[in-house]
């Protein structure tokens, strides 16, 4: 049967994290056979998407997790059964032996596995011209905001962004996140690929770390997991 390819991708975490990328072909439809594993919820979903982009996207991302999680747990795609927590994080019924994180965007989505401890991931395309001081005071802190205005004007969207993932993949590995949103989290200045939070740590954020990974040209990218 067709499937999604995933793409192993490196990084500096924990071994026992798995993290791959998913090349969305937006030529595909959702009656492709490599989507044949989704359930009715899932296609009711996906064609509930306005924009086919966003159809195939999320249709491919999910039946790539389909395929990698029963790979892991030696079960068939179709019969894994999904839920979402109080806080609408994803998690498997009746299979807790493995946690997972998506995102996507663009043409890309993101997969992190892992037996062993909880995992975040995020990615975002870069978008020319978006006005990212428009919402820097609900996702920066004051001084991160300051250090990106002090940076070269060709630098300080891709400075956002990087903080941008960085803070989703961290509150998406805790599943509650924090409480007064991303602004509390301070992860600017970014110092190499590991994710340095500063000034006051938010208590549910004290053992989870993360790094920013490589992305396509035009993504910024980054994996969060609990120690």
């Amino acid at each position: 049967m067709p499937s999604i390819q995933s793409i192993p991708l490196q990084h500096e975490g924990p071994a026992d994290i798995a993290l791959s990328r998913v090349d969305c072909a937006f030529d595909r439809s959702l009656d492709d056979a490599a989507f044949a594993a989704l359930s009715d919820d899932e296609l009711a979903r996906a064609r509930r998407f306005l924009r086919h982009e966003d159809t195939i996207r999320f249709a491919s991302v999910r039946a790539a997790l389909r395929e990698q999680l029963a790979a892991h747990l030696r079960m068939a795609a179709r019969d894994i059964s999904f839920s979402v927590d109080t806080n609408g994080r994803p998690y498997l019924v009746d299979t807790p032996a493995c946690d997972f994180n998506v995102s996507h965007a663009g043409g890309y989505g993101l997969i992190a596995l892992s037996r062993t401890r909880r995992v975040g991931v995020d990615i975002e395309r870069l978008k020319p011209g978006f006005d990212w001081r428009s919402i820097s005071r609900l996702t920066l802190d004051a001084e991160e905001i300051a250090w990106i205005e002090r940076l070269d004007k060709s630098a300080r969207d891709a400075a956002f962004y990087d903080a941008w993932v960085a803070k989703e993949a961290l509150v998406k590995t805790t599943g509650a996140g924090i409480a007064h949103g991303l602004q509390h989290l301070t992860v600017l200045p970014r110092e190499g690929r590991e994710v340095t939070l500063r000034k006051q740590i938010p208590a549910d954020m004290q053992t989870v770390a993360a790094h920013w990974i490589t992305a396509p040209a035009g993504y910024a990218a980054c994996l969060a997991w609990s120690r």
